[in-house]
């Protein structure tokens, strides 16, 4: 008897990053910019200074040498890039066919449930790429456990 194929198409991409190595990686010297610049597109290294500004300046002040980066902003970067890899994953043509920029993580707010309080769903949005494309938009759940993070995309095919 021949299998019969999902009935839906859906890709689905999952990505955990050890919260460590990303310590790691930003205690380098002058690290930190660099690698915002190469997985956060222009509006998300935006709002990432935004967001973390007060978080990085009083670090900075606290040392004479190259400061180490606060655990805050290193969580929500390795959350990032276990966002945007479990993305890529999920992309229609697979990872190799998008980069780190070509995809955001955009937190939604809403209502919450029967109007009470705020939802804030993430959710992932594919760039337009050319050639008519709309860009598409993804569902993303993404967990913090300890010194892990994992992140799940859903994504139409």
């Amino acid at each position: 008897m021949k299998p019969l194929p999902f009935p839906f198409p859906l890709n689905i991409g999952t990505d955990i990053v050890h919260i460590p190595r990303i310590t790691r990686l930003l205690a380098r010297p002058n690290y930190l910019g660099r690698f915002t610049r190469r997985i956060l597109c222009h509006t998300e290294q935006s709002d990432f200074y935004t967001r973390f500004s007060d978080s990085l300046e009083a670090q900075k002040a606290a040392h004479q040498q190259p400061p180490p980066v606060p655990a805050d902003v290193t969580r929500w970067l390795a959350g990032r890039f276990a966002a945007k890899e479990a993305a890529r994953k999920a992309a229609p043509e697979g990872a190799a066919s998008i980069g780190w920029k070509d995809v955001i993580v955009r937190v939604q707010e809403d209502g919450g449930a029967f109007g009470v309080g705020v939802s804030r769903r993430p959710e992932i949005v594919y760039l337009p790429r050319g050639d008519g494309d709309e860009g598409r938009v993804a569902k993303l759940s993404i967990s913090h456990d300890g010194e892990y993070v994992v992140a799940t995309v859903l994504a139409a095919g």
